[in-house]
């Protein structure tokens, strides 16, 4: 006997629904990986550089690491709001699935949203994260430019 349409419906939508959840993981683990490695590499990368060392540090060459570092973490902050917006149209897409299929226990319809203001979640850790190492990087060609327009004078 071949299966009805009516037959492979549910199965067709259950398929649908485990793809989603392996994509929304597969997104959600790579940013919280991106989320914890960006401080800790730019904070290492600072401190590296702004540390006192047995030879001068180059000042010139700040403003140009300060935007340099400003601009690539704007653009993986940039691709951190792209992966927010997938995750929430995968979330959306779950949410009818799991009310289609009657499942029990799930994880996207019961999921506790955000509080405070969207502060306490995903996109709240990203402005956060994200706004903390720009301003970093910030601070480092700030610097920079000032140490090349008042230059220390040797007495």
């Amino acid at each position: 006997m071949t299966p009805t349409p009516e037959d492979t419906q549910p199965q067709r939508a259950m398929t649908e629904y485990l793809e989603i959840c392996k994509s929304h993981h597969d997104i959600t683990d790579f940013r919280a990986k991106l989320l914890a490695l960006l401080p800790i590499a730019s904070g290492t990368g600072l401190f590296l550089l702004l540390t006192k060392k047995q030879e001068p540090l180059d000042i010139s060459q700040l403003p140009a690491i300060g935007i340099f570092g400003f601009l690539v973490t704007l653009g993986l902050f940039f691709y951190e709001l792209r992966g927010i917006q997938h995750c929430k149209a995968l979330n959306a897409k779950a949410k009818r699935l799991e009310q289609q299929l009657a499942l029990t226990g799930r994880q996207f319809s019961e999921r506790p949203s955000a509080n405070l203001g969207g502060l306490i979640g995903a996109e709240g850790a990203a402005w956060t994260i994200y706004s903390t190492v720009l301003l970093a990087w910030v601070y480092v060609a700030v610097i920079g430019f000032y140490r090349i327009a008042h230059p220390l004078t040797s007495q």
